[in-house]
């Protein structure tokens, strides 16, 4: 009998061993997935937005780039790809919401240049336009490359963009900020083009980086609000969505809400940051279509 014992206990622990092993594996082989492989499987989401304003530029599509965090897991190859991709959509306009160069990464005059010429490489129909995210302002050479990549800043201030003589698209942006209470007057100039206006914009748009803050933006004056920064919780559990979110994106980090009657769109981001992993939720840039029907 004892000898049967221990052969039962042999096989009860060689059973145990092995099962440890195939979990040490398993884990092993998610963080390595989620560190090389999942980073670099580039995503398209596609949203239809309706509006019965649009039927002047019924059609019209949008490109929106966001968080490329570019030195920690984006290299120059991966946005060569991104490019393409994006260059398969044909956008009319391309809209970035913020952190091009990760805040960890030690900038070369050859990374400057190779970032500015691969995004001039971004075709569209009409215009390019960014504002700053968090990491962004940590780089003095941030504007210089996003001038000479043929983008145009929205940072704290609008733009307006005529289609005909009577119609026109308004477009506003406020460029990342860690005080809540600046956010206001920063808007001042924004406001004031608003109160002057004699009729409404066709459609507006209005762009930031941080989610969060999109409680303190009047958006009953914006018929769309893109954001960033979110990475969409970079990991993801399956039916349970993103298990971390940064600072000013925890409130509002899903992909598309209803605030009013004003489309809240947030990208989930092309790069990584803090910790280079995504799992369930790979690189992606949205894409948008306006119709009028």
């Amino acid at each position: 009998m004892e000898e049967v014992e221990k052969g039962k206990n042999k096989k009860g622990k060689r059973r145990l061993i092995i099962f440890l092993v195939f979990i040490l594996f398993l884990i092993v082989g998610i963080l390595l997935y989620s560190r090389f492989i999942a980073v670099k499987r580039l995503h398209v989401k596609e949203y239809r937005i309706v509006n019965e304003n649009l039927k002047e530029i019924h059609g019209y599509k949008i490109a929106h780039l966001s968080d490329i965090h570019f030195g920690k897991t984006t290299t120059s190859s991966d946005l060569k790809k991104i490019v393409a991709k994006i260059n398969l959509t044909k956008p009319d306009i391309l809209i970035f919401t913020g952190d091009l160069i990760d805040k960890d990464t030690k900038l070369t005059e050859k990374m400057k240049e190779e970032i500015e010429n691969i995004l001039k490489t971004i075709d569209k129909t009409i215009l390019k336009y960014c504002i700053k995210g968090e990491d962004d302002l940590k780089f003095s050479s941030y504007d210089f490359i996003m001038e000479n990549a043929g983008f145009v800043s929205l940072d704290d201030t609008y733009k307006t963009l005529y289609i005909d003589k009577d119609n026109f698209f308004f477009l506003a942006g406020l460029k990342s900020t860690k005080d809540a209470s600046s956010i206001e007057g920063r808007l001042g100039d924004v406001k004031q083009f608003i109160s002057t206006l004699e009729k409404r914009p066709m459609y507006s748009i209005f762009v930031m980086h941080e989610p969060d803050f999109v409680d303190m933006i009047d958006t009953d004056s914006f018929n769309l609000v893109l954001a960033g920064h979110s990475h969409g919780g970079q990991v993801q559990i399956p039916f349970l969505g993103g298990i971390i979110y940064p600072k000013y994106a925890t409130k509002h980090h899903l992909n598309y809400s209803k605030i009013g009657n004003t489309d809240f769109y947030i990208s989930s981001g092309i790069g990584t940051t803090t910790y280079g992993f995504r799992l369930f939720n790979p690189p992606s840039f949205n894409f948008y279509r306006l119709v009028s029907y």
